[in-house]
């Protein structure tokens, strides 16, 4: 088999959609480190360069040239060991193209060759280890931020740093293979819950997990302590809404206070994680004396922040993904939702339906709305820069709106559309994450100053576009003779 063939097997074994989506986040990132090379100076361009390359290099290798491995487990159970040899190949030849080709660009280092496979191999190690370690593994960059500011360590564009990456990413690639190696012999006795890997996860569809999210079989999938505990008090037709949040099922199911109470605490407790490590860290004696309370806080606001933000893409594919299942799909399931008792008139079912299908993703929106607000009321310093990523947070409650208006309206947007939106909005809000944070950080970069002002007018044509979206799903829904019973 010729390298041709070799390049071509991610392309035949990986689903259309994250396929494309692989390319599009790899050519940003791509993109993002070109321009910053180019158009930035000072000691932290390079830095800057190589963390948003090593960035596409770490979501390929998680989320495309991982799912081999679903290509490898089948060649295994149907004895065909020479393509796991053509796979094993196929992604080394991959491995050397990511790592070799940025290396020819002017200035840069070969030292940053150890830097570059350091990036590709945690991807990996995301991908193939449990999914409790791969929560670690996410981590982990926040914390080696705040350790490498409080110890004064070499950066990741320091040629001193080069050891210590190669030795890192040696170690995590044996891992990895002999994580591989055991998955493969696993065959049909793949682990469950929170034993498996992320990448078993896309056996389910291209949208993985999140596909089937609120299933039954991915609830039972849970240790028993974390089983939702379901809250039925009073469903029939004094409480239709209740009644239609049960029949819609998943996240939406009404749940007791102490079953919401454990989900939260679980939050909270892989939050605090990091928030307790930081902490320790804040005890080490920094080189120089150098206060470390800028280092903390900084952390502490860019993960909270960053969380926020990044929550909102998922309330609306969460959301989407749920309720696609009711309105599209050809059976007498949603029909049925019309013999509910209780519901009223057909004007009263549909505005029934809009509070109780919109209530939730709006209330998480909104909930992490207000928790951006607090933050910004506990630290007014950073308040210009966290205002943007309110902004964003707001603009993905939009979003939400829009696809979910256009699906109660009969008018369900293509998968294309649906894609290019949601990499629209997931571009506006890496920009609202990064450019304040280079425009106004610790150390402000000149060019990312003037940038900021495209933010604001970004997301204004983005939310009247999701505007006109919104008047057609409305109006959509209003014509027809009923919410459940469309056409």
């Amino acid at each position: 088999m010729n390298a041709w063939q070799l390049l071509q097997i991610p392309w035949r074994s990986t689903y259309p959609s994250l396929r494309w989506f692989a390319v599009v986040v790899f050519v940003l990132c791509s993109a993002g480190a070109i321009a910053i090379g180019a158009f930035a100076d000072g000691p932290g361009a390079m830095r800057g360069a190589v963390a948003m390359y090593g960035a596409g290099l770490t979501y390929l290798w998680a989320f495309f040239f991982s799912l081999d491995l679903l290509l490898a487990i089948d060649a295994r159970q149907l004895r065909l060991p020479g393509i796991q040899r053509q796979i094993n190949a196929s992604l080394g030849l991959y491995g050397v193209l990511g790592i070799a080709v940025p290396l020819f660009a002017p200035g840069v280092d070969w030292s940053m060759a150890a830097v570059l496979a350091l990036f590709s191999v945690v991807g990996l190690a995301f991908a193939v280890m449990p999914r409790y370690l791969a929560v670690v593994v996410a981590l982990t960059p926040s914390l080696a931020n705040a350790l490498w500011s409080r110890l004064d360590l070499p950066g990741i564009d320091d040629p001193r740093f080069a050891p210590w990456a190669a030795l890192i990413a040696l170690v995590l690639l044996l891992a990895c293979t002999w994580r591989w190696r055991q998955l493969l012999s696993a065959g049909n006795r793949q682990p469950r819950g929170w034993s498996s890997p992320m990448v078993l996860q896309f056996r389910k569809g291209s949208w993985g997990h999140w596909n089937c999210i609120g299933d039954n079989s991915q609830l039972g999938q849970r240790p028993d302590w974390l089983q939702p505990g379901i809250d039925l008090t009073g469903v029939g037709p004094a409480k239709p809404r209740k009644s239609l949040r049960v029949a819609l099922g998943g996240w939406y199911l009404p749940q007791t206070a102490g079953s919401y109470g454990k989900q939260f605490a679980l939050m909270f407790g892989i939050l605090a994680i990091p928030a307790a490590s930081l902490a320790l860290l804040s005890r080490i004696k920094a080189s120089g004396g150098a206060d470390f309370t800028a280092t903390l806080e900084g952390s502490l606001i860019g993960a909270l922040s960053s969380l926020t933000v990044m929550a909102a893409p998922a309330i609306c594919i969460f959301s989407l993904l749920w309720l696609g299942k009711r309105w599209q799909r050809a059976n007498a399931e949603l029909p049925l939702l019309a013999l509910l008792p209780g519901l009223g008139n057909p004007a009263g079912v549909k505005r029934l339906v809009l509070r109780t299908v919109l209530g939730l993703p709006l209330a998480l929106h909104g909930l992490l709305a207000l928790l951006l607000g607090m933050i910004m009321l506990c630290w007014h310093g950073h308040a210009y820069m966290l205002s943007f990523m309110l902004l964003a947070q707001l603009g993905g409650a939009v979003v939400t709106t829009a696809v979910l208006l256009n699906l109660f309206g009969g008018r369900a947007l293509s998968p294309w559309s649906i894609g290019l939106i949601l990499v629209v909005a997931a571009a506006l809000t890496m920009a609202s994450l990064l450019l304040p944070a280079l425009a106004l950080g610790r150390h402000p970069m000149a060019q990312a100053m003037p940038l900021l002002p495209l933010l604001p007018l970004g997301w204004l044509l983005l939310a009247g576009a999701m505007a006109w979206l919104c008047r057609r799903g409305w109006r959509g829904l209003m014509q027809q003779p009923h919410p459940f019973l469309p056409g």
